[in-house]
């Protein structure tokens, strides 16, 4: 064979060496393109429907390595996630933007379930894409009927656990349940969260005051207080708790910052009401005396608000018993003498080990306990007064029942967050 045969055959298989290499490489790109858009899909579901920034961040990663990359460097903010997945020597980045934000924990259950499944090899990269658009398409739990009864229901119970009786809770419950309805309706307008919260605030008022000039019970402070609780951001303050106590400063001031406007959307819709009303309501601070009927009335809140919230079925009744239970706790600690912040630190801690034990039980997210366990703890009628302090321009008396309220709610979110982050460390759930 003479040289510059050879040579032509050397070079027309280093060719083909270079030509099935380049088609390898190219290959691997698009698998690591298809792993990081199913990766960054799992979080953005995640995101949209109330996730805190841990669990997307740790859903993000898991799916990643589950598919196939050697690592994954992922950064989640409230509206945006940016990853990075590297397989060999290659390495891809995506940003994806978050522009819509709801809540629904039966999603955040399902992309859990898929998270699994992924780890456990049951799903290639097809099947991981195809369950993940059939849960972010998949319908609620409730109907809207339904959620609307349960949303009502919450409220008018959380008027009995701030001392009313049965007009209180029937104004509460008539208020609440139409009010929560006329916000499904605004909510196609786009309005930004803190206006659409004015909004519907001041129409759950104006229901209350109506129904209390009709109905004239002893309590109407308590009536007006509970028609408005499940405007109340708990996913939102839950979620910053968590967020910053694992010590992620920028998604917890987000988070914190975007509860504080909401619940100034609320103060704003009351005292517009009460100012244009003129009513004079009673200040006396309320609280039902009887802690067997108190801790049956927080299940039944605790289970509306989680209907409210799209908790799982399977989880409903348990997440009610959650809300029961550590509400029975914090009554007892305060007729124990314990102060009340650190009553509220010790029901805060109780909300979270609860949740976070009853989340690897049942391998579901744990805002499905944790939050509507920790709206009956709520002081809305700390709150409610100090608002009507205010409009009544005592601004010594407001500014103390500023502080409590305050101390209350620090204390509940420092005990959820302490025991989240102890929770997490040194660990990543799918």
């Amino acid at each position: 064979m003479s040289y510059d045969l050879l040579l032509e055959r050397l070079l027309l298989q280093h060719a083909k060496v270079e030509s099935s290499g380049s088609a390898a490489k190219a290959a691997t790109r698009e698998e690591m393109r298809e792993i990081l858009a199913a990766a960054m899909r799992a979080g953005q579901i995640m995101l949209e429907n109330g996730a805190n920034t841990a669990r997307a961040e740790e859903t993000v990663h898991y799916v990643a390595l589950a598919l196939g990359a050697d690592s994954c460097d992922v950064y989640v903010t409230p509206t945006g996630i940016i990853a990075t997945i590297y397989a060999g020597t290659e390495h891809r980045t995506r940003i994806q933007r978050i522009v819509r934000s709801n809540v629904d924990l039966s999603k955040v259950a399902a992309v859990g379930v898929v998270s699994r499944r992924a780890s456990r090899r049951e799903l290639d990269r097809a099947g991981v894409q195809a369950a993940l658009e059939q849960a972010a398409g998949q319908p609620r739990e409730y109907t809207p009927l339904i959620t609307t009864l349960a949303v009502g229901l919450a409220c008018a119970c959380s008027a009995i656990l701030f001392g009313g009786g049965v007009w209180e809770a029937a104004i509460a419950f008539v208020s609440a349940a139409l009010a929560y309805y006329v916000r499904g309706r605004l909510m196609s307008l786009q309005l930004s969260r803190p206006l659409l919260t004015f909004f519907v605030a001041t129409i759950a008022a104006s229901l209350a005051l109506a129904l209390v000039a009709l109905l004239r019970p002893p309590h109407p402070a308590q009536a007006l207080t509970a028609a408005v609780l499940f405007l109340v951001p708990g996913v939102p303050m839950i979620s910053s708790v968590v967020d910053l106590f694992r010590g992620d400063t920028v998604s917890g001031t987000a988070r914190a910052v975007s509860a504080l406007l909401m619940l100034i959307g609320i103060a704003g819709g009351l005292w517009a009401t009460l100012l244009v009303s003129g009513a004079k309501l009673d200040l006396t601070p309320g609280v039902s005396s009887n802690i067997p009927l108190a801790m049956a009335m927080a299940f039944c809140s605790a289970g509306g608000f989680g209907v409210m919230f799209d908790v799982p079925r399977r989880a409903l009744a348990v997440a009610a018993l959650v809300g029961a239970l550590v509400y029975g706790l914090y009554r007892v600690f305060q007729m124990w003498g314990v102060p009340i912040g650190a009553a509220a630190f010790l029901a805060g801690m109780s909300i979270s080990l609860l949740s976070e034990l009853l989340s690897r039980r049942m391998l579901l997210p744990t805002p499905a306990f944790t939050i509507p366990g920790f709206l009956p703890l709520v002081p809305g009628s700390a709150a409610f007064r100090t608002l009507l302090n205010f409009v009544a321009e005592d601004y010594a008396a407001g500014s103390a029942n500023l502080v409590r309220t305050a101390i209350i709610v620090i204390a509940l979110a420092a005990g959820i967050g302490t025991v989240s982050a102890l929770a997490r460390l040194g660990q990543r759930q799918p």
